[in-house]
């Protein structure tokens, strides 16, 4: 229960880690375990922690890749005191935003260590250095801190935990994602490759609505973070002449639906 005793001492090994942004740069990972840094995967952190916050409770979030490997997070979200980078002030501010701080600990035993405010005293007085410094520094070229394992406090107080559904590193579903997409920050993780022939059907595909001018237009997307809307609304490709009459327009919908039937069957018989 919440603020009760744990009594059950059990040592775990857990690595620390801290995901924050500054006042210019987007969300950056910037203190991580050392076997995740130095295998280049510490990327996966960006998609794994996710969560509102708040300072009544914790997360836990199971991370699962390759059929057998599975790392355990405990982390929370809250938001980065304006102590904690030399300001004054109650809040670090990113703009007119409070700066939110993703700190907590991986752990690679099937059981995770007991979520105690002392575990968290922990994490935060060995990242506060690097947090404070990445916030100053203001850079997205800041480098990523590696942080050795240490053991979790066995007892202390205990804080609520609210378990989030296992993250599938390899969803299957991931086959079909893009391997970069535009805009896509360079250090979060990117799904498997397309393979060749999907790669050129969907280039295919394209090419070919965007002949018919049945093409939209790239849609804004929306500025996460406290109190942030995006601002704009889909919009069309524009082009030069007079709209086409109804016939034409159903003649090239006709046409591209013809299209795509045949690009979907090229795609599944060449899987």
């Amino acid at each position: 229960m919440d603020g009760m005793k744990h009594s059950e001492p059990a040592e775990v090994e857990v690595w620390p880690f801290a995901v924050t942004r500054s006042v210019n740069t987007g969300f950056r990972i910037v203190a991580a375990p050392d076997f995740l840094v130095d295998e280049d995967r510490y990327s996966l952190l960006h998609d794994v922690t996710t969560g509102d916050p708040t300072d009544d409770s914790v997360y836990r979030r199971e991370y699962r890749v390759r059929g057998s490997e599975s790392l355990r997070l405990l982390y929370r979200v809250v938001y980065l005191k304006a102590s904690d980078v030399g300001l004054d002030g109650d809040y670090a501010m990113s703009g007119p935003r409070r700066t939110p701080l993703i700190e907590g600990v991986v752990c690679r035993t099937p059981s995770g260590p007991p979520a105690t405010r002392e575990l968290f005293a922990e994490v935060h007085s060995r990242c506060g250095a690097d947090v404070r410094a990445f916030f100053e520094a203001d850079s997205t070229t800041h480098p990523v801190s590696p942080f050795p394992s240490f053991a979790a406090p066995g007892t202390g107080e205990t804080v609520r935990v609210a378990d989030l559904d296992p993250y599938l590193a390899d969803d299957p579903s991931l086959a079909d994602a893009p391997y970069l997409a535009e805009g896509m920050d360079s250090t979060a993780p990117t799904g498997r490759r397309p393979s060749g022939i999907r790669r050129l059907a969907a280039a295919a595909l394209s090419a070919v609505l965007s002949a018919l001018g049945l093409r939209t237009g790239r849609q804004a997307g929306t500025v996460p973070g406290e109190g942030g809307e995006g601002a704009g609304a889909p919009g069309y490709a524009r082009g030069g002449g007079t709209s086409p009459g109804p016939a034409r327009r159903l003649g090239r919908a006709a046409g591209a639906i013809v299209l795509t039937v045949l690009v979907v069957l090229l795609v599944r018989k060449f899987k």
